[in-house]
């Protein structure tokens, strides 16, 4: 159930594993506007495995820096390459990637997709699940994996308790399009007055801002780094990120996967990665007959880059501290040990076990 990013990488290694596979997905069209945009290199070589050739659209081998509010350097990470020989972080366009990772899912046999269609309710036994979908039909599998975001659906329907919470403040997110060459770096800039991230993409550039009080215009926004009337906005959002987890991802014969499992604040790059490793390994220990150590594997990894998400996001936030804040990390990132180890990604680890 559900067919964004995490849905299609789970049908589409279930296709190859030669699993008979249908996905129902109750929207006709992928969402037109990007919404995920960072893989490691781990994430990077998963892609690679069900699209190859997706990550060579993706802005590749890119860095990390940090401004304080003078808009000064603080530190900058160069990540290095995975074992794979994939570059530490790449971006890429959301909309490109789902229709990369559609016709992978399309060249499957084994793999059956309806469009505009959704679950309507479903009852589960000790063999398998029996699910009525919108459109009056009855289907029989052995599993049913909900891929169906933060406000799933299926964990709502199994009776699966949704525990964390939400951070106390919204973020406006602002994509515009066309490239910025001034602007060619992932940037966090620890304003504590606007405390912000943008970065670059496939065709465009994001900004996020935290907003602790009146929501400026955007116009004004984006004028602190770019001329307003030189790019063109296509999308402007208002979120309140939080950090989530289901009570369980497995309920006899219901798996959950990505969003729907758990959700991560973005400042660590985490969130759809996190789901693209959940399809691929739910997809080899269901090829083998069910489940088994899906969540024990995967769990442990989501937790870390969890508090990862929650660490950056609280350097980057601070408001009272955030003199103090600066000092430290010029200190940290020019210390003869701490530096290196802080520019090359420092508690940051892709390796998550499922390859």
């Amino acid at each position: 159930m559900g067919y964004g990013p995490v849905g299609a990488v789970l049908a589409a290694r279930l296709g190859a594993l030669g699993v008979r596979t249908l996905v129902v997905e109750r929207t006709a069209e992928p969402f037109p506007l990007p919404r995920a945009v960072a893989a490691d290199d781990e994430v990077q070589q998963l892609l690679d495995l069900v699209a190859p050739g997706v990550v060579a659209d993706m802005l590749r081998d890119q860095q990390v820096r940090f401004l304080d509010a003078a808009r000064r350097p603080i530190g900058t990470i160069s990540f290095p390459r995975g074992a794979g020989g994939y570059g530490g972080l790449a971006f890429f366009a959301q909309p490109s990637l789902e229709r990369s990772l559609r016709s992978a899912v399309a060249a499957q046999e084994a793999v059956e997709v309806r469009l505009g269609v959704g679950l309507a309710s479903f009852r589960q036994d000790d063999d398998g699940v029996t699910a009525t979908l919108a459109d009056g039909a009855i289907v029989r599998a052995r599993w049913l994996v909900g891929c169906d975001g933060a406000s799933s659906a299926v964990r709502t329907a199994a009776g699966i308790a949704w525990r964390g919470r939400d951070l106390a403040h919204e973020w406006l997110v602002v994509d515009v399009a066309g490239a910025l060459p001034g602007r060619a770096q992932f940037t966090y800039t620890c304003d504590p007055a606007l405390p912000q991230v943008d970065m670059p993409l496939p065709g465009g550039h994001r900004w996020e801002w935290l907003l602790r009080g009146p929501v400026p215009a955007v116009e004004v926004l984006l004028a602190r780094d770019v001329t307003p009337a030189a790019v063109e906005v296509v999308r402007a959002a208002r979120y309140r990120f939080g950090a989530r987890h289901a009570d369980r991802w497995v309920q006899g014969r219901v798996v959950l996967a990505g969003d729907a499992a758990h959700t991560m604040p973005p400042f660590a790059g985490q969130g759809l990665g996190a789901g693209v490793r959940d399809a691929w390994a739910l997809a080899a220990r269901l090829a083998q007959g069910g489940p088994g150590d899906y969540e024990a594997l995967r769990a442990p990894h989501v937790a870390r880059m969890t508090r990862l998400s929650l660490f950056v996001g609280a350097v980057l936030q601070a408001h009272t501290g955030a003199a103090a804040r600066d000092i430290l990390l010029r200190k940290a990132f020019s210390a003869p040990a701490l530096g290196p180890w802080l520019s090359r990604g420092g508690p940051r680890d892709s390796r998550s076990g499922v390859l």
